[in-house]
């Protein structure tokens, strides 16, 4: 298994793949929005100091991507990393390229001088139980996560 940050080649795959996700998601009743997907891909590629975005393959095949971002803490200069979007192809789930890319993820936020790193699975189309076994393979602390539809 192999990675590499993201590179304008990969825009076409990225659309393909997120209206997939879309598809998955808890939020899909909204309508996908091709042209936002463009801009935060930009956005990502753009600004590699504090955007994360890669691809994640298997051969010359990309399997999954990861992105994320640097946010400072509202009371201190000290920064933390918090994973945006995770998403492997069905065909390859189970294969640990999730959690390949959650251990890039961590890295590059060290690299960065991230305090803290910050995964928010999907509790939609994500197996919690495997997500957990994954998150202590990697040293991290399940801390609770609220939210409400309006």
């Amino acid at each position: 298994m192999d990675w590499r940050f993201f590179e304008e080649g990969d825009l076409d795959w990225i659309l393909k793949v997120t209206k997939d996700m879309f598809k998955e998601s808890e939020w899909n009743d909204g309508e996908y929005d091709k042209d936002k997907v463009t801009r935060y891909f930009y956005h990502i590629i753009d600004n590699p100091l504090h955007m994360f975005g890669i691809v994640c393959l298997r051969g010359e095949k990309k399997i999954g991507f990861l992105t994320g971002e640097i946010h400072q803490f509202s009371f201190m200069k000290d920064i933390f990393a918090k994973q945006s979007e995770l998403y492997v192809i069905p065909s390859e789930r189970g294969k640990m390229g999730a959690l390949f890319m959650m251990n890039k993820f961590m890295e590059w936020a060290k690299n960065n001088k991230a305090r803290e790193v910050y995964f928010e699975p999907s509790t939609h189309n994500v197996d919690i139980n495997k997500f957990d076994s994954f998150a202590k393979r990697l040293g991290m602390v399940k801390e609770a996560k609220y939210r409400s539809k309006l």
